[in-house]
This record gives C-alpha cells, sequence and structure tokens, in this order.
C-alpha cells in the first residue's frame, strides 16, 4: 500500500527519522518501540489541531491507551525516514478511537499500523469527560472506520 498522497479523508502526517536507540539486536525497530512513534504523531496532530498535551495537563488529565491492535508489515531500520498518518475514527464522550499508519518515506510503502483507543482519565484515576475543546477539534478528523483500512 503507498502513501495516501491526497487521502479524501482528513487525518495529520507527522515526519521522523529513526534514532540508533529504537533499534533492537535483529538491527530493526523493537516492537514496542512503534508505539513511541505513534505516541509522538498523536501528540503532533492535538498540538496541530490547537489543543496540545500541555492543555490536557494543565487541567489535570492525561490520555491514557485502554485497547490497541498493532499490525507489523515489514521492518523499520535506523536512519530510515517514516511517515505516519493518523486518523480519528471514533470520538465519543470520553474517548478517541485512532488508526495510525507507519509509512517508509523512501519507499511509500505501509510498514506498521495501529487501531488505538484512548480514554480520558484524571490525575485522581478517574475516566472524565474529553474537554469540549478537544472534541470539537478532533471531530474535523473524525472519519468512519470503514474510510481506515483494516489493521
Amino acid at each position: 500500500m503507498a502513501l495516501p498522497q491526497h487521502s479524501p479523508v482528513a487525518g495529520h502526517r507527522f515526519r521522523w527519522r529513526v534514532p540508533l536507540y529504537e533499534i533492537d539486536l535483529g538491527q530493526a525497530v523493537y516492537h514496542g518501540n512503534y508505539y513511541h512513534f505513534f505516541e509522538m504523531a498523536r501528540e503532533a496532530l492535538l498540538r496541530q489541531q490547537g489543543f496540545g498535551y500541555p492543555e490536557l495537563v494543565a487541567r489535570q488529565m492525561h490520555l491514557a491507551v485502554v485497547e490497541a491492535h498493532c499490525r507489523y508489515r515489514q521492518p523499520v531500520r535506523y536512519d530510515d525516514e517514516i511517515e505516519i498518518y493518523t486518523t480519528v475514527t471514533a470520538l465519543k464522550s470520553r474517548s478517541i478511537t485512532f488508526h495510525q499508519q507507519l509509512f517508509l518515506a523512501a519507499t511509500g510503502k505501509l510498514a506498521t499500523e495501529v487501531h488505538l483507543t484512548t480514554i480520558c482519565i484524571s490525575f485522581a484515576g478517574k475516566p472524565v469527560p474529553l474537554p469540549p475543546e478537544l472534541r470539537q477539534c478532533l471531530a474535523e478528523l473524525l472519519v468512519s472506520p470503514e474510510a481506515a483500512p483494516p489493521a
């Protein structure tokens, strides 16, 4: 699957070069480290939409991952430039579901993808409603789950 250059659905692109510290003994990104990449892309999305993570923290809340399904298609290696395309596939009162695809920038090939659900949690550890401003800015990126390819 090639990188969606002009996708008809709304989404966010995040580009980054893989550092050496993310690599395992097999000379590829360690499987758990992909979640670092996906987290950076989600933070960049929030910042771009005008409601960065510092705003959540200032309100004494954060987004906790409650479910993730990741499919590894091909290895990503040291110094590869990657591009992560993120869409929002569900937006509820307390949760956000993201679909993220990691492409190798040099070839445009899909390397890894994740379907991930987060829930808004107060610093006291209780689920709380998403701030209305966050819901509003993410609603612009909402696509139907059918529009996002399956993991």
